[in-house]
């Protein structure tokens, strides 16, 4: 089944059956991205839409990502009024030189596709908490209105 182990702080986690649950409605209810670099600089966003995947399963599924590659890829997901970036299955904060105002414009086109205009709040790094429930942001970074 769906969602029934995952990889926090480095370590495999066997969820009951409500985590199973909160973790399937919190995936559906946001845009998973990760940002995958090129040799040249440039940037592919992998996109993940309303599906209960977590990020490391529709990326190996997806796009055939490594369990090497997917700890060093910078990923995230946005809902209505928030972008989170973070980097591992530690849920650290990306370098802040990788987050550029390109890769912002390029995130906010899709949150204002995907949740409406407003105001968006960029987060770095998360808290890690309990499995199928919103984790704090690290630290807020910027905020934007689209």
């Amino acid at each position: 089944m769906l969602n029934e182990e995952t990889i926090i702080n480095g370590k495999n986690v066997k969820l009951s059956q409500k985590e199973q649950k909160g973790v399937a409605k919190f995936h559906k209810s946001r845009i998973a991205f990760s940002v995958i670099f090129k040799e040249d600089g440039s940037y592919d966003l992998a996109i993940n839409t309303r599906d209960e995947r977590e990020h490391r399963v529709y990326l190996q599924e997806d796009f055939g990502i490594t369990d090497e590659i997917f700890e060093t890829l910078i990923r995230g997901y946005i809902k209505h009024g928030k972008i989170m970036f973070y980097v591992s299955s530690h849920f650290n904060p990306a370098l802040p030189e990788i987050l550029t105002e390109q890769l912002m414009k390029d995130l906010l086109l899709i949150a204002k596709r995907e949740f409406g205009a407003g105001e968006y709040i960029i987060g770095n790094g998360v808290k890690v908490g309990k499995p199928g429930e919103e984790w704090q942001p690290i630290e807020i970074i910027a905020a934007y209105t689209i």
